[in-house]
């Protein structure tokens, strides 16, 4: 700087307007850096230009001829180094790549899956959950073979198979399975064994609302009681046979018993079945 004035080192004044021309050539600052270092540009201090320096460049509204002064940018006296088209195509582009980069971050944000780790085919192969994600936004959430995931389509014989229908199946056996007399004398019992001082009738009257309320409890939750419920989920020629885990049946009938959220559950769903 001079007189106040800011003075153009031309040799950095090249390297930037070379940044700005390759940028817009490359359109992506991965293989700008890349290009750079392979080339031997380093900063003044001889560090190797990263992605971030280069986004701070080229966000650098000296360059195109202004100062900041109390926050704000204004036409500066020193001359610019890349003039309002280059800047406007280089803006340009990294706002595109933004745009991608979210849009490529929303479809990784995949939703969760109600048997992720419970699911398996009769000989023993996991199923793991798919996602895809159509050109119309659309989302299609399947059940594949684990092999089929990592070494293709002819690893195995098992195919893909649609979630819905699989999830809805386990759903409604976990339903039957809050009524049926054998699983509540089972869990009954279970309960006695481990918690002597739950009665019988407080097991049997936390399934009984757990049963009624059923289909009015939000996804997340009857996921979670799946997740907790289920040991093993296998399909079959004949259908699919559930392997349940009999600490979570105690563990839920704990969660209705009188003074936990559960209970109030079970009593909100008393007064309204009294004023149906």
């Amino acid at each position: 700087m001079e007189n106040r004035l800011l003075v153009i080192n031309e040799v950095e004044a090249g390297q930037v307007r070379r940044i700005f021309k390759d940028f817009v050539r490359c359109r992506s600052t991965t293989d700008m850096v890349r290009e750079l270092t392979a080339d031997g540009q380093t900063t003044k201090s001889g560090r190797p230009i990263s992605k971030a320096m280069l986004y701070k460049l080229m966000h650098n509204r000296i360059y195109l001829g202004e100062i900041l002064h109390k926050g704000k940018y204004y036409a500066g006296q020193h001359q610019a180094l890349i003039d309002q088209d280059l800047w406007d195509a280089v803006h340009a582009i990294l706002a595109e790549n933004n745009r991608q980069r979210a849009s490529e971050t929303l479809q990784r944000r995949q939703p969760e899956a109600m048997l992720l780790g419970l699911f398996y085919a009769q000989d023993g192969e996991r199923f793991q959950p798919a996602f895809t994600r159509k050109a119309n936004g659309k989302m299609y959430r399947n059940y594949v073979p684990i092999r089929k995931v990592r070494f293709g389509a002819k690893a195995t014989g098992a195919g893909r198979l649609p979630a819905e229908p699989i999830e809805q199946l386990v759903l409604a056996q976990v339903h039957a399975a809050l009524k049926a007399p054998e699983v509540v004398q089972s869990v009954c019992d279970k309960v006695a064994a481990s918690t002597p001082e739950v009665t019988e009738p407080e097991v049997v009257l936390a399934l009984r609302h757990l049963g009624n309320v059923w289909e009015q409890i939000f996804p997340a939750e009857r996921q979670r009681i799946v997740q907790l419920l289920i040991e093993r989920v296998t399909l079959r020629d004949e259908g699919i046979e559930i392997n349940w885990r009999d600490v979570g049946w105690a563990t839920l009938v704990g969660e209705m018993l009188p003074g936990t959220i559960g209970a109030e559950l079970a009593e909100v769903e008393q007064m309204q079945e009294a004023l149906a």
